[in-house]
């Protein structure tokens, strides 16, 4: 989730948006909505516009739990960055997400949290789809599985993608993360990725509601990322507890490649070793003679992490590094 909304929400934000797409947004949690009146919006727009950002000066404790999560989303795609992966996404479906213009056919000037709020609104397939983009760009650490052979490609249909959700979605909720998961699939030159949406563990926290203490729950939203390569049948996977790796490599191979086990080999993770350069210390040298244009590599930079994993979640933690 974004952790700048107070940013996002600002007053700048209320003073310029356009009303009638904050009032749809707003009118998306009409029934938890306390102590902001959606008819305001029939009178005087500056009425309208102090009344709601006096709402949203709130603690988010304030908010309905959906409006919270709804504006979280439109703030990760609020920026330079998020207008970026909106515009390539319109571009894939074909969709036109030019400037808004007045009556006088003037172009308005909308600032990145605008048009991400628009698009939220107006085009959800377009919006999940940068989403997915953004979550799978910021993923830079994958466990990376190798299948028994090579060239191997997916068989991917409508019903191969249905099994895989089905079976993704079983695997977070044995996990209490709940039942729902939706899948994002998207090529990359050479590679199949996918974004899978889910539930995070049940949150909850105490709030004060109107003078009075109450308890509230909720799910966050988390992101899991696999990215096939037909060419070398490997499979990277991030965002998974190390405890269910194997698991969710399993699923993709059973629905998408139609052979159990592939990435199920004895050394399948062991892809990577240190072990010449420990035994040749300061005389390590890259062995690049299968490459007469590469003239000489040399190691600049090395780090070491110290890791552990917890035994019941998998989940790894990085306790220092040198």
């Amino acid at each position: 989730m974004a952790r700048n909304l107070k940013k996002f929400v600002n007053p700048r934000f209320t003073k310029t948006v356009d009303l009638a797409l904050l009032r749809r947004l707003l009118e998306r949690h009409r029934d938890g909505l306390r102590g902001l009146d959606l008819d305001l919006f029939e009178g005087e727009a500056a009425d309208a516009r102090q009344a709601v950002q006096k709402f949203l000066a709130a603690p988010e404790d304030a908010y309905p739990e959906g409006l919270v999560a709804d504006l979280h989303r439109i703030a990760e795609l609020g920026n330079a960055n998020g207008l970026r992966l909106l515009q390539e996404q319109a571009i894939r479906h074909r969709v036109v997400i030019g400037p808004e213009r007045d009556e006088g056919g003037n172009e308005s000037r909308q600032d990145p949290k605008q048009v991400a709020l628009r698009v939220f609104l107006d085009h959800p397939h377009l919006f999940d789809a940068a989403s997915d983009m953004l979550a799978l760009t910021a993923r830079t650490s994958l466990a990376e599985f190798a299948g028994v052979e090579e060239g191997v490609d997916t068989q991917i249909d409508d019903a191969a993608k249905k099994v895989f959700e089905d079976k993704a979605a079983h695997m977070f909720e044995a996990d209490l993360r709940g039942r729902y998961c939706r899948i994002g699939w998207y090529d990359d030159d050479d590679e199949i990725n996918l974004v899978v949406t889910h539930g995070a563990p049940v949150t909850t926290t105490d709030v004060v509601d109107q003078d009075k203490e109450r308890v509230i729950s909720f799910r966050a939203a988390e992101h899991a990322v696999l990215s096939y390569s037909p060419a070398t049948g490997r499979l990277k996977i991030g965002g998974v507890p190390k405890a269910r790796r194997a698991e969710l490599a399993e699923i993709f191979a059973v629905t998408m490649l139609s052979r159990p086990g592939f990435f199920a080999a004895a050394d399948a993770q062991h892809l990577y070793t240190l072990r010449l350069v420990e035994r040749a210390g300061f005389d390590f040298t890259f062995n690049h003679a299968f490459d007469p244009a590469i003239r000489r590599v040399q190691i600049v930079e090395a780090q070491a992490d110290r890791v552990s994993t917890d035994p019941q979640t998998g989940e790894e933690r990085v306790w220092w590094s040198i």
